[in-house]
């Protein structure tokens, strides 16, 4: 009888529609973050307020209860109340944090500031306290100020992807943009989410932008010339530039624009000249050397273009695009370290599957099948319909099936067979799936 009720009340919620009710912390936040995503956004300060009565001290909810009443316009009141608890327990951490957290959403930075040193005093170990407080004064420009809190939210959750991208743009800020790159480079290896990578790799490009501090007098001939490249009319943007380094000799993105308009004609003498005058007047720009990355790798000399792509990821560690070219070109070499650049740049670039493909192709290169297998089979579930990514994981199967005894090997070809099918169905003429599936069924 106990079972048929539970049934019973199983039918009775699907009939309603209804899922059954969150039963802890982690769902309720979970729920308040869908209902946020969603711009439900009372429902979501609800699920997070739900959240904290079961775990006070988890900080997620607490910054989503903060946000959704941002978003409801309803942060007077939450102030209110804020307030009022900090005020009857000022040794409450977690009271001086939310309070904080809302005076920042409010605008009121100053006071911000003031309750996020409360909590960071009361609780020196909790990172995010640090981070928060960090990222206050961050926003009031006080750099100098900043720095110290953002290291120390660093320090103490070194895994934490997110708090790397304000400590450099703070480092920066200060003039030392060397470690500001130092702080980024170790991103990818964090596991960043993909707006935590999106954040450092924007950082990254904002730090090496070749055109900070460009001379006001100089703008207008190089913004010319710039222009005109990317038109592409370099025989334009050529005279342009040449005045321009004239006028500027020592300034380095002159230079290299110039570099890369005398490259496009087809001048790579003049154009190499350029390029390494424009990296010895900026030796922490990275732009030259991947100018010249591009120019030695079209004209075949390979080792150069592998040593240039390198230098200019020691100046911008994040560059995805650089990254990937110069895994590219390793793996297509049969040159030792291949996959750490495409690594790299997957993780800061999750959602571009063909990275991911190239990757998998490294990884199967490098020895890894299992590794390149596990990629393969979620890019093949991401893209059923994809012939290339379907051969790539037919091609490892069918090394794995060669390997393996009964009943291993009858499960392999099987699942080979449908494979192979499919990618015939989509490419009729394609001579790999053709030579496997005969080499199958021969036995």
């Amino acid at each position: 009888m106990d079972r048929l009720r539970s049934v019973a009340a199983a039918l009775l919620l699907v009939s309603c529609g209804r899922a059954p009710p969150p039963r802890n912390a982690g769902d309720l936040l979970k729920s308040g973050e869908a209902h946020f995503a969603g711009a439900r956004y009372e429902q979501a300060q609800q699920a997070f307020e739900g959240a904290l009565r079961l775990e006070p001290r988890l900080l997620p909810a607490i910054r989503g209860r903060v946000e959704a009443a941002r978003k409801r316009g309803a942060m007077p009141a939450l102030i209110a109340e804020l307030s009022v608890r900090a005020g009857a327990a000022p040794r409450d951490a977690l009271a001086w944090y939310a309070l904080g957290l809302a005076r920042f959403a409010q605008g009121e930075e100053k006071a911000a500031v003031a309750a996020l040193s409360q909590a960071a005093e009361l609780s020196p170990d909790e990172a995010d306290f640090h981070f928060r407080l960090g990222i206050a004064l961050f926003d009031s420009e006080r750099f100098g100020e900043a720095r110290a809190p953002l290291e120390k939210a660093m320090k103490l959750a070194p895994r934490a992807a997110r708090y790397r991208a304000p400590l450099a743009a703070c480092l920066a800020r200060l003039g030392d943009r060397k470690a500001a790159i130092a702080v980024l480079r170790d991103v990818p290896s964090l596991e960043p989410t993909a707006d935590e990578a999106a954040l450092a790799v924007k950082t990254a490009r904002a730090i090496t932008d070749p055109f900070r501090g460009v001379p006001q007098p100089a703008r207008p001939e190089l913004e010319a010339g710039l222009a005109h490249l990317l038109r592409d009319a370099p025989g334009l943007a050529i005279p342009v530039l040449e005045g321009l380094v004239k006028r500027f000799p020592d300034l380095a993105p002159a230079w290299s624009l110039l570099g890369l308009a005398a490259q496009r004609v087809d001048e790579a003498g003049r154009a190499v000249t350029a390029l390494q005058r424009a990296a010895e007047l900026a030796p922490e720009m990275p732009q030259p050397h991947v100018y010249l990355a591009e120019l030695y790798a079209a004209r075949e000399r390979l080792d150069l273009a592998e040593g240039e792509y390198a230098a200019a990821l020691e100046r911008d560690p994040l560059d995805v695009a650089t990254l990937r070219k110069l895994g590219q070109l390793r793996l297509n070499r049969s040159r030792p370290r291949a996959l750490e650049p495409l690594r790299r740049a997957a993780a800061l670039a999750p959602a571009d599957d063909a990275l991911q493909l190239l990757v998998a192709r490294a990884e199967a290169a490098g020895g890894e099948a299992a590794t390149a297998g596990a990629r393969l089979e979620k890019l093949a579930q991401k893209r059923p319909e994809d012939p290339e990514v379907l051969l790539r994981l037919a091609l490892l199967l069918f090394e794995e099936r060669g390997k393996a005894a009964e009943p291993a090997r009858a499960e392999l070809t099987q699942r080979l067979e449908k494979l192979l099918e499919k990618v015939l169905s989509l490419q009729p003429q394609n001579a790999a799936a053709t030579r496997m599936l005969t080499a199958i069924r021969a036995g």
